[in-house]
């Protein structure tokens, strides 16, 4: 049988399902090509989009940090105080730990640490201070870490001290009446210390003074030794001072006190290379193994010898005390060449000798107290333990950079912080601010000046740490007002505000 043409459609149409085919072959490669370009795209702009996220980020971050940076730079005259393993050692570490970098003059600072007295050679750096920056030491307390002004200070606490040539006259008057005294011939400039007869001492040389010797000290294991308190000054007009109550450096002569020789001076004056407490060998226990500081080994020495210590801390309280009511018109007016007292706190060391029966005596008072433990490793605790409480209750620890907005002020410390006595508020005070002293701390009444020193000394009680308030006192409760007043009658007007300013919750 012959098959018809017409019966070969599939044969006819095959070529155009080949050509279909290539059609549709050739046109998926150019829309893959859109797809990936498309794609691509979005990579890149998901990619840029993270990008720029992640700079901003950083950004930000940088503006934060900027922020936060503090800077702090240190000072000397006659010591190398940068070499961050020097001198000033345990200053760096520390203020390090609180994110404070070092750098110099010419930048943005907030703390200058100054190993010297810098209101001289550094008056430009330290005037028109900006709010948030800080100087370690105030104008004006040369009158007390000067060491004859301090020594020839009228007290109870301080051995008698004459100033040559100035005094002679007085001095022989005191020696022809004093025939068994002795006394210790001291240079102006703290280089030396010597035991003479009186007719030993030069009494024309202009450069140094004689101080009364306190022949019979407490001793420990047979030393003689000097007790250092550290002191922190944090205001003035009105005065606030704290004494650090961690613990105490206390310094053993080399060698024993008797039989005494005045032509060994390692037996009655203290040097750098003392004997330390954990080489006295009554106080190696309690302070090594029972892990006790300087201060509580000394006590529990004494108490076993059948002494109370609690006078003897009582009454060196009162000596440092006295030291500052007395100063403070000094640093008051030095004050008056700056902007704000806001700026300045210091720190000092105050020297004492007790006698056998633990009587108090003021020795010096150190405007740069040591604060290397070169010497002495284990005094790196002390010493860092010190700086630390210090930057806590003056502010420069803050995490909070700039306290002087007053919305930062409020967070911290505010109004119910500071607010006293409701009852003389509310009824003595209310028709007029004049009619006792209290009255000036009612709301109505007080002033901006002193509305502001309340917070401040509010905010230094939150983060005194280790340090307690010297002056003002704390007050007691259940003191009558009057009593009170009575009390401190003999101080003048400044100084009983003071006092009674001081909130209950200080």
């Amino acid at each position: 049988m012959k098959i018809k043409k017409s019966d070969n459609k599939p044969e006819k149409e095959a070529p155009r399902n080949i050509n279909n085919n290539i059609e549709t072959k050739s046109e998926i490669p150019r829309n893959d090509k859109n797809i990936n370009l498309l794609f691509l795209i979005c990579i890149i702009g998901v990619s840029l989009g993270i990008a720029l996220e992640i700079i901003n980020v950083q950004n930000r971050q940088q503006t934060k940090d900027k922020l936060k940076i503090r800077n702090y730079w240190v000072y000397s005259a006659h010591n190398d105080v940068d070499n961050k393993n020097g001198l000033l050692k345990h200053v760096h570490l520390v203020l390090e730990r609180l994110d404070y970098t070092k750098t110099s003059n010419d930048s943005d600072w907030s703390l200058l640490w100054s190993h010297d007295y810098p209101f001289r050679v550094l008056n430009k750096a330290v005037t028109n201070l900006k709010p948030t920056q800080k100087v370690n030491h105030f104008p004006g307390t040369g009158f007390i870490t000067n060491k004859v002004h301090l020594a020839t200070s009228t007290s109870r606490y301080i051995p008698k001290a004459f100033e040559l040539p100035k005094n002679k006259k007085e001095f022989l008057r005191y020696a022809k009446e004093n025939r068994e005294a002795l006394f210790l011939e001291k240079h102006n400039q703290h280089r030396g210390v010597y035991l003479k007869n009186v007719s030993e001492i030069d009494l024309n040389s202009g450069e140094s003074f004689v101080q009364e010797y306190m022949a019979k000290p407490f001793l420990v294991d047979g030393h003689k030794f000097d007790i250092g308190v550290y002191v922190a000054l944090t205001s003035v007009d009105p005065l606030r001072v704290y004494w650090y109550k961690g613990d105490v450096l206390f310094r053993y002569c080399p060698s024993k006190y008797h039989p005494f020789d005045p032509k060994n001076l390692d037996k009655y004056v203290i040097s750098d290379d003392y004997l330390p407490t954990w080489e006295v060998p009554s106080l190696a226990h309690p302070y090594t193994a029972l892990g006790f500081g300087m201060k509580g080994a000394f006590d529990h020495y004494a108490q076993s010898k059948g002494l109370n210590t609690e006078s003897m801390w009582e009454e060196i309280q009162k000596a440092i005390t006295e030291v500052f009511i007395k100063n403070e018109n000094h640093i008051i007016e030095a004050l008056k060449r700056y902007k704000s007292s806001d700026n300045f706190f210091e720190m000092m060391r105050f020297d004492f000798i007790v006698d056998e029966q633990l009587k108090v005596y003021l020795l010096e008072a150190n405007m740069s107290p040591n604060l290397s433990s070169a010497h002495f490793p284990p005094n790196q605790m002390l010493y860092e333990q010190i700086l630390y409480n210090l930057f806590s209750l003056t502010g420069v620890a803050s995490s909070i950079r700039d306290i002087s907005n007053n919305t930062v002020q409020n967070m911290l410390s505010s109004q119910k912080n500071i607010a006293v006595y409701s009852k003389q508020c509310s009824t003595v005070c209310k028709e007029t601010c004049e009619a006792i002293s209290v009255c000036a701390l009612c709301k109505p009444c007080l002033t901006p000046q002193l509305k502001k020193a309340l917070l401040k000394a509010h905010m230094e009680n939150l983060h005194k740490g280790d340090f307690r308030r010297l002056f003002p006192p704390t007050m007691q409760q259940n003191k009558d007002i009057q009593m009170v007043e009575e009390e401190t009658k003999h101080l003048n007007q400044k100084k009983q505000d003071a006092i009674l300013m001081v909130p209950r919750k200080v």
